[in-house]
């Protein structure tokens, strides 16, 4: 996927919880396009493949539809996570300002919002008050945060029209084939 890139500067170096991140170069204003998450878009069945061979990361795929992912690139996949984000993610991958984000500040965004539901997880170390401890698919996020994130158009395209399923039905039914690929990386010692 090509997009236009914006102008910020963006600086990766290590953090003191994580090994890597993203941090500002300049004040970025609340609402300004940050960066676009960029890379190739991939199949499930490809991942779960480069997954098992381990030319990938179980948590580097970046969700953009039911059955697509990006393989992110390298500035795309250092962005971290936070229960409590300074960017937020909406149409396919773009990553904007939540609020007004200080140079040197590292610029993180809540990777829950772009998982559909799951079983797959991983423990959070944003230490922040409102940590939720582990990281988890969408519907892992309160509801009342959930709301807040779609009322400041936190939400991707994709994830929008899933969690209208969900209110609709009440509930959200794991695809077959996403049933398939966590067997596939169960049998592999992958979870």
């Amino acid at each position: 996927m090509k997009h236009h890139r914006p102008h910020h500067r963006l600086i990766v170096k290590e953090t003191k919880k994580y090994g890597k991140g993203v941090f500002a170069g300049e004040l970025i204003k609340k609402g300004s396009i940050i960066h676009m998450l960029d890379g190739k878009k991939t199949p499930l069945t490809i991942l779960v493949d480069r997954i098992i061979s381990g030319k990938e990361s179980i948590d580097d795929p970046f969700q953009i539809g039911k059955k697509t992912y990006i393989d992110l690139d390298a500035l795309s996949r250092t962005f971290n996570h936070s229960c409590n984000p300074a960017s937020g993610v909406r149409k396919v991958g773009e990553m904007f300002a939540l609020k007004d984000i200080q140079k040197g500040e590292e610029i993180t965004y809540d990777y829950s919002l772009i998982m559909a539901p799951t079983e797959y997880e991983m423990k959070c170390k944003c230490g922040f008050k409102n940590c939720r401890k582990k990281i988890g698919h969408v519907l892992t996020i309160p509801e009342k945060r959930r709301e807040e994130y779609q009322k400041i158009g936190n939400v991707q395209r994709y994830m929008r029209s899933l969690l209208k399923e969900v209110k609709k039905n009440g509930s959200y039914k794991m695809p077959k084939y996403e049933i398939a690929a966590l067997k596939k990386l169960k049998a592999h010692g992958i979870q």
